[in-house]
């Protein structure tokens, strides 16, 4: 019987929260041993599951770039990838990509994850609905001042599994939801 897959979410969050547009505030400190530690997550992936707004920067970003340019460019070109959306049709030409859309959304997600192998809406989504495993933040030693937060409203008790301190002053924090 082939285990389960596991979805992991990785995000940075500044100090106050935000966890929205990260490449304004939080780039500064995703160098060095950060930047290996948003690399590892990478490591015992297989697929990448991506919302809309996500999708839309990055295909138009990463099939331009190479791994000597950012540590996980390689994976992301060539690994299989979904994208949630309720307003998408179809998917652009970026390899490996394929849309969830319509009715049951978690069910398709559910049927993924049982098959071998961020956005913030789409993790608050998935949160919401049970179906995150594993939530890795990094919080960044900055003061962000506006921009969305993971938390929308409603409580979702989560278990810290760890944490790790970087010299630059951030920390990477491991939670898994107190469900599981």
């Amino acid at each position: 019987m082939t285990a389960e897959r596991r979805i992991v979410a990785g995000l940075f969050v500044s100090m106050d929260g935000v966890v929205e547009a990260p490449e304004k505030w939080g780039m500064p400190y995703n160098t060095g041993e950060t930047a290996e530690a948003v690399t590892r997550l990478f490591d015992d992936a297989d697929t990448a599951l991506l919302g809309r707004s996500t999708y839309q920067m990055w295909s138009s970003y990463f099939p331009h770039v190479t791994s000597e340019q950012v540590p996980t460019a390689d994976w992301l070109n060539a690994a299989p990838k979904y994208v949630v959306s309720s307003t998408f049709t179809e998917v652009g030409q970026w390899q490996g990509s394929h849309l969830i859309t319509g009715a049951d959304i978690a069910g398709q997600i559910q049927a993924l994850k049982q098959q071998p192998g961020g956005s913030i809406t789409l993790v608050q989504w998935l949160m919401k609905n049970g179906l995150l495993d594993d939530l890795y933040l990094q919080i960044a030693p900055v003061i962000a001042g506006t921009g969305r937060t993971l938390a929308d409203g409603e409580q979702i008790p989560m278990h810290l599994a760890a944490t790790r301190a970087f010299a630059n002053g951030s920390i990477e924090t491991h939670y898994t939801p107190e469900s599981r």
